[in-house]
């Protein structure tokens, strides 16, 4: 037994300070796209508490996190594959190494057609090479690599680098704070590490614009940091992008966590809330351009989803959000976001 009580808090029951963040009604000059979606239900059964996805060869691979019961070890740790159709489970799944891995980021290389998984508790980061569906250990914890857990992963081509944030979650984790680590794809050395500023951040997602720049979420407070295409290979580049009321963490819960461009937009979940919030990045003022997006499930307007978590982008209108069904009413799903188009 593992004692993480210090950042538990984070992981649970925090859904009722949702409605602060209500959606007001929109007039027709202030709606542009993705300011409302609809959902559809990809998975509703036989995960648990997944975090992040991935898509390789038409498949969704669903990290399956289990944090629901962080603390224990002992059980089978996967990543379970769903068809994207609606379909629901397909049979292959990815086992992962030992009995307390507890996978958070899972991310595509789209070049080699590789997946890379991390764990939030041991640190370590496999690889799922392109046609298979076994891991290879590339990354321990360890000084010389991540020094805490490995949660957000992002592949970048252009520097030959896998971005892993490397985060403390619990107590029984001893160093503090948090960093942005890029390992070389080729020997899977350290090739530059960017520091977040606060002893308690949680470096969570990553996302990349058309440009190359990186974007990443801060959990703790509820932030997102960015670093220009140029300084990615240049330590502690991190700049703070925006901070806004939408994306903000609630009682010690988690704020801003996935995150991915789609429309025109940079959309962000907000998993304590339950919602997903969009921004114009390319607006002089970000934080003014925040719009909680009106999530209609059925027949039931502004929906507030189930501790959303990991976002991917499908195509430029459509958007999968894992929800780890750590807050609201429980359901750990994928679902699929459509984005509705500029009201004319």
């Amino acid at each position: 037994m593992f004692d993480y009580a210090l950042n538990l808090n984070r992981l649970v029951g925090l859904a009722a300070f949702a409605g602060v963040f209500a959606t007001p009604a929109l007039s027709q000059a202030q709606v542009v796209a993705g300011d409302t979606a609809q959902v559809q239900v990809l998975l509703d059964a036989g995960v648990i508490n997944p975090t992040t996805v991935a898509v390789r060869d038409n498949v969704a691979f669903l990290s399956e996190g289990q944090l629901g019961r962080v603390g224990t070890v002992g059980g089978l740790f996967k990543v379970v594959t769903v068809a994207l159709d609606g379909t629901g489970l397909l049979g292959n799944n990815v086992i992962l190494p030992g009995n307390d891995f507890f996978p958070e980021g899972i991310t595509l290389d789209p070049v080699t057609n590789d997946l890379f998984v991390g764990s939030i508790f041991q640190g370590e980061i496999v690889k799922i090479p392109a046609g298979t569906f076994t891991p290879e250990i590339i990354a321990n914890k360890a000084p010389s690599t991540l020094q805490r857990g490995a949660v957000g992963l992002k592949v970048d081509n252009v520097n030959n680098v896998l971005f892993a944030c490397d985060t403390n979650l619990g107590a029984a984790i001893p160093v503090p704070g948090a960093s942005l680590v890029g390992i070389s794809l080729v020997d899977n050395s350290v090739v530059v590490k960017h520091a977040f500023p606060g002893a308690t951040d949680f470096c969570n997602d990553i996302a990349f614009d058309a440009a190359g720049n990186l974007f990443v979420t801060e959990s703790a407070t509820g932030q997102i940091f960015e670093i220009a295409a140029a300084n990615l290979l240049v330590p502690d580049s991190l700049q703070l992008f925006v901070a806004s009321a939408g994306i903000a963490a609630v009682d010690g819960g988690f704020g801003a966590n996935g995150l991915a461009f789609a429309s025109g937009g940079l959309f962000v979940s907000n998993t304590t809330a339950g919602t997903i919030v969009r921004f114009d990045p390319a607006a002089a003022d970000v934080a003014a351009t925040e719009t909680i997006v009106a999530v209609t499930e059925g027949d039931v307007a502004n929906t507030l989803l189930s501790g959303p978590d990991g976002i991917l982008a499908l195509s430029d209108t459509e958007l999968l959000v894992v929800e780890n069904g750590l807050f609201g009413n429980l359901q750990s799903r994928l679902v699929k976001l459509t984005l509705d188009p500029i009201a004319q």
